[in-house]
């Protein structure tokens, strides 16, 4: 019984690892892509005439 008790144990931690794995890769390409669009946004050159007040107000 301690040995199927031992199997399991294994067995839960091992798919807790991979959970955690998926679960970080995911995020480390959400930053990536996040700080590709940060990157794209601020090379954007800005505009002398459009952009630079913003009226909320209006």
């Amino acid at each position: 019984m301690e040995a199927s008790s031992g199997i399991a144990a294994q067995i839960a931690q091992t798919r807790n690892e991979f959970a955690l794995n998926a679960i970080k890769q995911t995020a480390e390409s959400d930053k990536k892509i996040a700080d590709l669009l940060q990157s794209a946004a601020a090379s954007i050159p800005g505009s002398p005439i459009r952009g630079t007040n913003v009226n909320i107000k209006a």
